[in-house]
């Protein structure tokens, strides 16, 4: 085990690495404003000849694309054009949007390329990026990322980068190939797998592109970009236009299931019958905007585990949804202690939310309960976001049979924010008359460009609770220089929404956070200086203090990917009664 003071001594010394081995070539021209800067346009040509996915940009139709080059650096040197060129295309024709990308590297020989599997983790890797947002709502984005050796990672992101479905698994094919002059990107993604507004004759997409040289810690983006920003941040985006007579196609997608099995022989049993079950999945564009899922006797067998986790708290623990029923467009149903990206807000979805999909056909251990049938609809319609979502389940695993329903409206406000509401029953219906039933209003705003605020109110029904209530406001203020961010939240002994996920009831949570980010021209070696105060204060509702936690943090990033980080933690916990870390 690593002593405290061991731990902060090879942190120290993980840093002076990475300060060592910066970077240190000089930059003579000014560099960008990447605040100020105008947003780039792109046009996408349609291609004349046929373009073969081979991970080479050969074909003649290459040739005719605008050449997309000039990535300028969110880091290190943010603002100065990237050290190694990128090139990028764009075509299109009836079925596919294809991006083509040269990225020249000097050594080639020293990609990182740490991990082949899908959804690697991208942060390690030397990697080309794509956001694309169909709609050019400037809120919401399908992402592709591909590393040198065809390794991909997709995701839905929404709300300007307020929160990712990291589960959502699109269709497309990509080919990489890496050579003496650095590595090729081919990509071919299907209309379908996007969803647009076909009634444009011309189509007008929000777009942005970024490459990672992981050896120099360097990140470029097409449209520039702050390094405390990422790629689907779409209102910093740039604009893909050109896209002339495309379609989305029909949007159908049917997985049925059958499973039939028998067992013979001496350790069976006298028997010897089949077995058997079946089902099905539907998925249909009902309209450019709006996608109606549905379910018949669904299968989660195909679905990936969940990762195994210890937990030495006395609460329980937040498992992320991975079921494709339930991921795609997940972000409509969103309602809680939502964060928002680069602010601290001492909470997240993980702590409080009123709609968690795995309360559906799943008991509070992980066991399936059996759902008989269901569908949701989710998507915009007359200037809302909506979802509905309607699942009948079976008795089973100590649970009498159920119906959960869900209705979910909310609208952007330009210039202000966004605004909704949230509706969900959970009713037995085997007689027994038992219920639990959800409501809330929220208001998420942002009336400058650095300061957000989100509040909501929500109230629960039980039938055996009864009524109680829960509610937050937290206001967050970011700049290039301070990061500061103040919220009070409320939760009632008996507020418990069965189709949410709450930490902890009976309780009154402040919080409160200044820090600075600090970024030394003087010293080139370092990237950034983040000093801050954190301080987290949880009551009962009588006001009796139940937990406090006040940390102190001196962190230090430098150019080459290295870091330095220094915490000190003052915390109290009151435990009235004993709990148990495992069951024995």
């Amino acid at each position: 085990m690593i002593r405290p003071a061991r731990a902060i001594a090879l942190w120290a010394a993980l840093g002076w690495v990475g300060l060592f081995h910066a970077p240190l070539s000089a930059q003579t021209a000014p560099p960008l404003d990447v605040e100020a800067a105008p947003r780039p346009e792109a046009v996408a040509v349609r291609a004349t000849t046929p373009v073969v996915l081979d991970g080479a940009l050969d074909e003649a139709a290459w040739a005719n694309a605008q050449v997309l080059g000039d990535f300028i650096q969110a880091r290190p040197d943010r603002g100065h054009p990237s050290t190694e060129r990128t090139e990028a295309r764009i075509l299109y024709d009836d079925q596919f949007l294809y991006v083509g990308v040269e990225l020249y590297d000097a050594e080639p020989d020293r990609l990182i390329i740490p991990s082949l599997e899908q959804d690697f983790e991208s942060g390690n890797s030397d990697i080309f990026g794509i956001t694309l947002d169909t709609f050019l709502d400037r809120r919401n984005a399908f992402m592709f990322l591909v590393n040198p050796k065809g390794a991909v990672k997709e995701a839905q992101d929404f709300d300007d980068s307020r929160q990712e479905n990291a589960a959502w698994e699109g269709i497309f094919e990509v080919r990489t190939t890496t050579h003496e002059r650095g590595w090729t990107v081919e990509w071919a993604i299907p209309f379908t797998t996007l969803r647009f507004d076909p009634s444009k004759v011309t189509q007008d997409w929000g777009m942005n592109m970024m490459r990672r040289i992981r050896r120099k810690n360097e990140e470029s983006y097409w449209a520039p970009i702050d390094q405390r920003d990422r790629i689907h941040k779409m209102s910093k985006a740039g604009t893909l236009r050109g896209l002339q007579g495309i379609r989305s196609g029909r949007n159908l997608m049917v997985k049925p299931y059958a499973v039939a099995s028998r067992a013979d022989g001496r350790a069976a049993g006298p028997g010897g019958d089949w077995t058997g079950d079946g089902g099905l999945d539907l998925k249909y564009g009902l309209t450019s905007r709006l996608t109606l899922d549905l379910t018949y006797r669904t299968d989660f067998s195909q679905v990936e585990v969940d990762q195994e986790r210890v937990n030495l708290t006395r609460f329980s623990l937040f498992f992320p949804e991975r079921r494709d029923f339930f991921t795609e467009n997940s972000g409509v149903f969103s309602f809680g202690d939502i964060s928002e990206r680069n602010y601290r807000s001492g909470s997240s979805l993980s702590d409080f939310t009123l709609f968690h999909s795995r309360r559906i056909g799943l008991d509070g251990s992980g066991q399936e309960i059996p759902i008989v049938a269901g569908g949701r609809i989710t998507g915009r319609a007359g200037g809302f976001e909506v979802g509905a979502l309607n699942m009948q389940t079976r008795a089973a695993q100590g649970l009498p049979a159920e119906n959960f329903g869900v209705m979910r409206a909310k609208r952007t406000v330009e210039g202000v924010g966004d605004v909704g509401a949230i509706v969900i029953n959970r009713q037995s219906t085997d007689g027994s008359g038992t219920f639990n039933r959800t409501y809330g209003f929220e208001a998420n705003l942002a009336p400058h460009r650095y300061l957000r605020i989100n509040t909501y109110l929500a109230g629960v029904d039980d039938s055996t609770l009864g009524s109680d209530w829960a509610g937050r406001i937290w206001a967050g203020w970011r700049n290039p220089f301070w990061n500061l961010s103040v919220g009070t939240k409320r939760v009632g002994e008996d507020f418990l929404p069965r189709v949410g996920f709450v930490r902890r009831r009976g309780v009154q949570q402040s919080y409160a956070t200044v820090g600075i980010h600090y970024r030394p021209a003087s010293i080139r070696a370092l990237n950034e200086v983040n000093p801050l105060v954190e301080m987290d204060y949880v009551t009962d509702l009588e006001g009796r203090v139940l937990t406090r936690t006040t940390t102190g943090s001196f962190d230090v990033s430098y150019r080459g990917g290295g870091s330095f980080g220094l915490d000190v933690e003052d915390n109290f916990e009151r435990l009235d009664t004993d709990f148990a870390v495992r069951s024995d």
